[in-house]
């Protein structure tokens, strides 16, 4: 088989192994887990994303406090096709992306065997950290990667040619401004990646090549703020876009518990292992190989990524962004293995080889286990479809609501994944999660409950479980009969 064809292999066995990876494990949008929207985010970015392609605005019709280029990415998904499956097509591209790009960053340092040992690793923490996909994590995860990649690939051949390319920096420049604009915590790799070239070039006194990274770095994010900006000036939709991107998240930042007992410490400690691990893979590459720029990546991108989850709390989803360190530093530990082998126990670095494979051991054993238990919980819900009861009776609710009156309807503290099932989009931009949001910023509710007040929708639906706004149940009584109750909501309507 020539070159050609081998290479052509090799991407075709990535592209089937990221589908079948999501079929399985991105049970809010796979084909195989029907009616399931996932975890409440997933769903809510879809809503939002679904709004988009019907003239919604985010922000100003429907909130979230995530960056829109996630929704642009959900309405991209929706547009390609109008339910979950045009969404899984476009996280399975992601999907290739980032197995590619697993792929590419082993065969900077291995032979095409071993690189295929690395998205093993990879695809393990994702069978733990997943959560039913859609998340912001997995889609930061290409524009993390391919820095990663363009960093190594010059640091690998740096010994030749001292300069970094000018156009690296560009990409970095990009991707660093649309994970920010998905998510501000998912884009801290990027800034390690920047202070060690930054370092580097520094170091070497190379001032004019330093220079030029800066402008097309700056360069590359103002490109895609200023893309952002234009939609959202356009739109007269510019501070609500920043207000929900950065202002709301800094008092999320600031509200949030985080890790705050000793068993969330001793839960984060699990979950974050694979940075641990790296840390370490990468202090030993430091001491241990020539290219110190390359251990020194490492162990300032664990760090980062150590701190950055130390200041959320113990959400899966989080850990996801481990997996680029943990990538770099099996594909190093590997290196390593491989070239040294009987040198690796050798006195002097005897005791740092014992600590890296004990990290790398307990990491893999905390995983292993976890993926077990994560795996079975996936083929619970695959096998009982547990979501069809609330399918059903979400449907049967809708269908007291005339079709005339669907454009006024309002939930409350009702999951977003109601209004896609019964395919009716809320009237006000606050339509779930205000309970939650409210904690952070009290105008969430006080907006809402002044938009009841003033401008009644006919129709609102709301969960049913005690809820701490006490002003919304004077409201109900004054202008709303009760219609009917299931189990998990309540339907109200307006008396006219």
């Amino acid at each position: 088989m020539d070159a050609r064809k081998k290479t052509l292999l090799h991407y075709g066995v990535l592209s089937l192994v990221a589908l079948l990876f999501l079929f399985f494990y991105s049970y809010s949008t796979s084909p195989l887990f029907t009616n399931n929207y996932g975890v409440l985010d997933s769903s809510l970015f879809i809503l939002i994303g679904k709004g988009i392609t019907k003239g919604y605005i985010p922000y100003v019709n429907l909130f979230d406090h995530k960056g829109p280029i996630l929704f642009f990415i959900e309405a991209l998904g929706w547009w390609i096709n109008p339910n979950r499956l045009g969404i899984f097509f476009i996280q399975w591209i992601f999907m290739v992306a980032n197995l590619t790009l697993t792929f590419k960053i082993g065969q900077l340092f291995l032979n095409k065997k071993w690189s295929w040992v690395p998205i093993l690793f990879f695809l393990l923490i994702l069978t733990v950290a997943f959560e039913g996909g859609n998340l912001t994590e997995e889609y930061s995860l290409p524009f993390l990667f391919l820095p990663l990649y363009l960093a190594l690939k010059y640091f690998k051949t740096e010994s030749r040619e001292i300069q970094h390319p000018p156009l690296y920096a560009l990409v970095y420049g990009l991707c660093f401004t649309l994970i920010i604009f998905i998510r501000l915590n998912n884009a801290v790799l990027i800034g390690a990646i920047i202070l060690v070239v930054m370092i580097h070039l520094i170091r070497n006194k190379a001032y004019r090549n330093f220079f030029n990274n800066v402008l097309t770095f700056l360069s590359g994010s103002i490109f895609i703020f200023s893309a952002i900006g234009i939609y959202f000036l356009v739109n007269n939709a510019f501070g609500e876009m920043l207000y929900a991107t950065f202002l709301f998240n800094l008092k999320y930042a600031e509200g949030s518990k985080g890790i705050s007992t000793g068993s969330d410490l001793m839960y984060f400690f699990y979950y974050v292992s694979p940075a641990i691990f790296s840390g370490g893979m990468g202090l030993y590459y430091f001491l241990r190989k020539e290219k110190k720029s390359i251990g020194l990546l490492l162990m300032v991108a664990s760090a980062v990524t150590f701190l950055s989850l130390s200041m959320g709390g113990n959400f899966f989803h989080y850990f996801v962004l481990t997996t680029p360190c943990l990538v770099l530093g099996i594909v190093l530990f590997i290196e390593i293995y491989v070239e040294k082998r009987k040198k690796l126990w050798q006195k002097e670095y005897r005791l740092i080889t014992i600590g890296v494979l004990i990290l790398f051991l307990a990491t893999n054993s905390i995983y292993f286990s976890l993926s077990y238990f994560a795996t079975q919980d996936n083929v619970d819900l695959l096998v009982k479809q547990p979501q069809k009861e609330y399918y059903d009776t979400a449907l049967s609710m809708a269908n007291l609501i005339p079709l005339g009156d669907r454009n006024s309807v309002l939930g409350y503290s009702v999951p977003a994944g109601w209004f896609l099932i019964t395919d009716i989009m809320p009237c006000y931009k606050y339509f779930t999660l205000q309970e939650w949001w409210g904690l952070y910023d009290l105008n969430v509710i006080t907006r809402t409950n002044e938009f009841l007040e003033n401008d009644s929708p006919k129709w609102i639906v709301m969960a049913n479980n005690k809820q701490t706004n006490e002003k919304i149940y004077d409201i109900l009584a004054a202008k709303y009969e009760l219609i009917k109750q299931d189990k998990v909501v309540t339907l109200y309507r307006r008396i006219t």
